[in-house]
């Protein structure tokens, strides 16, 4: 695609009810959740940060808008429970037709590089459904993030298209934005995706036949101490066309997997094919 990206600062009107249409397509529109111009023209204007990424020929609606980021200032513990600054990035969306062509990792540095220049905090983080296997890999492998904590059901029921007829459990990302660990993963022209299997306890899944996805294999084991290799579904839109509980069957596997991993001091720390299947990668942490 031979369309230039760029990446701006949205504060006026206009352009907030640019980010509303691109939520509404993103999400499926009429389901209540949309926000307001009022919440998105006073957070910009008041220390948060809502940028949209635009080309010279993007979606008319939009009046070349195809994606946009959205978080602000707050406050998160750290691991010896004291307060700290931190930036909420609360919500983030690329329209259906523009996937893959790495906008949102271009919102995504360019949040890290405002953040950067003004220098009040190292870290932001967010949260992201553990079922939606691109965006675990956007914020894992290729950004550097970190997750530590799994939360059930955090939203409570949402109707939109994305998130309907499921618990609304999210992982929450750290990313430490000059860490390490986060200028590896940004140094790197692409993140190694097959993962050496030698070392790994897995969990597994089974085949439910051509026409279907894979489905869980029984419990998840419990964590050994070895790097923990969680298998994930192929799309979540899948699973619901099968229908029956096959959606809830992942949910609740990934769920008992992440919650035992993390309770046992692991983290999340990658997502990486192994076998031609997606997995999640947890590591045990010092």
């Amino acid at each position: 695609m031979s369309d230039t990206i760029e990446i701006r600062t949205l504060t006026s009107v206009e352009d907030c009810r640019r980010v509303q249409v691109v939520q509404d397509l993103v999400w499926g529109g009429g389901h209540g959740d949309t926000m307001s111009i009022h919440v998105l023209v006073t957070q910009s204007k008041s220390g948060g940060l809502l940028q949209g990424a635009f080309v010279d020929r993007g979606a008319e609606d939009t009046e070349g808008m195809v994606g946009f980021s959205f978080g602000w200032p707050a406050f998160g513990y750290d691991a010896a429970g004291e307060r700290m600054l931190q930036f909420r990035s609360h919500i983030m969306g690329v329209l259906p037709a523009w996937h893959g062509r790495g906008i949102g990792l271009r919102l995504k540095l360019s949040q890290r590089e405002e953040l950067l220049s003004q220098g009040w905090t190292n870290w932001v983080s967010w949260t992201f459904d553990p079922l939606q296997r691109v965006n675990g890999r956007l914020n894992i492998s290729r950004l550097g993030g970190i997750s530590s904590t799994y939360l059930r059901n955090v939203y409570g029921e949402m109707t939109d298209s994305l998130n309907a007829g499921m618990p609304t459990d999210r992982f929450q990302v750290d990313w430490y934005l000059d860490s390490p660990r986060v200028r590896r993963a940004l140094n790197a022209d692409r993140p190694t995706q097959e993962c050496p299997t030698g070392s790994l306890q897995r969990a597994r899944t089974r085949s439910s036949g051509d026409s279907h996805p894979r489905a869980p294999l029984g419990p998840p084991p419990p964590p050994d101490g070895r790097p923990y290799a969680l298998p994930l579904p192929d799309n979540v839109d899948s699973l619901r066309r099968a229908g029956g509980t096959l959606l809830f069957d992942w949910r609740y596997f990934v769920r008992q997997a992440a919650e035992s991993c993390l309770g046992a001091g692991y983290a999340l720390v990658g997502c990486t094919l192994i076998e031609s299947e997606w997995h999640y990668i947890f590591e045990m942490q010092d």
